[in-house]
């Protein structure tokens, strides 16, 4: 039998998250799971090279007192892509540089998420980029229009026993009053993958829910994954970031 059990990346992201900010890698390090970690400043810069550009992805660790092996890993959503690139910072030196070369092929602009990993797997900031075949790149711009004005009361993502006995995963969103009916969707996702769930929720039932088998499912594996739900219009309601990994 093929189990798996879910290691929460961060806690429960909602859209009044972003009430007062537009900045993804601000909100998102409010919810990081775990001890307190470092202070982490992500910049990116860009130049043209032949038909793509230079991407070249920075962070940066306050306060080290040893060195510390980090990763970069950067998720090209739209590619279908995830790039990994490893490094060790000392208290002398702190900063790490990924450079990446992406090539453009009809299109003009893009954009990818970024993550920085410390020992054991532990994600300590993440930012999201936008840039161009000019080599213009600026941090994704998480405004209004991106996120959902419907109220959320609660969403939780937790493993419990479905309906067969069998150990899910239960991603849970319940909204605030209604004046009407309003679409919903659900998401399970991972670099090329999402198993997406439509929902009607209406003033009396509010609740959404989808249960993901955490027991022989082929349809899943090991790896990073995203839960979120969004609005008819496709706008932001509630994420968590978790880590699928083979039971003992």
């Amino acid at each position: 039998m093929t189990a798996l059990t879910a290691r929460p990346v961060t806690s429960m992201v909602r859209n009044t998250d972003f009430a007062g900010t537009a900045d993804i890698g601000e909100v998102f390090a409010r919810h990081l799971v775990g001890p307190p970690a470092p202070a982490v400043k992500c910049t990116a810069e860009a130049a043209v090279a032949g038909t793509g550009i230079r991407l070249r992805f920075t962070s940066h660790l306050d306060g080290l007192a040893e060195p510390t092996a980090i990763g970069h890993r950067l998720s090209f959503v739209d590619r279908e892509e995830v790039r990994v690139r490893l490094h060790t910072l000392t208290p002398d030196h702190p900063e790490a540089t990924s450079e990446l070369l992406v090539l453009f092929d009809g299109t003009v602009r893009d954009y990818c998420h970024a993550g920085v990993y410390g020992p054991d797997d532990r994600l300590l900031a993440v930012q999201s980029f936008v840039f161009d075949n000019r080599g213009r790149v600026i941090t994704f711009p998480f405004t209004d229009r991106f996120v959902s004005p419907l109220p959320v009361a609660d969403a939780t993502a937790e493993e419990t026993a479905g309906e067969d006995g069998r150990r899910v995963l239960r991603f849970r969103v319940e909204l605030g009053p209604l004046a009407g009916p309003e679409p919903v969707a659900l998401a399970w996702q991972a670099t090329g993958i999402v198993h997406r769930t439509e929902y009607t929720c209406t003033p009396e039932d509010r609740v959404a829910v989808l249960d993901v088998p955490l027991d022989d499912n082929p349809a899943i594996g090991p790896g990073d994954w995203v839960l979120c739900a969004v609005d008819g219009g496709e706008r932001f309601l509630a994420q968590t970031l978790l880590v699928l990994q083979s039971a003992a």
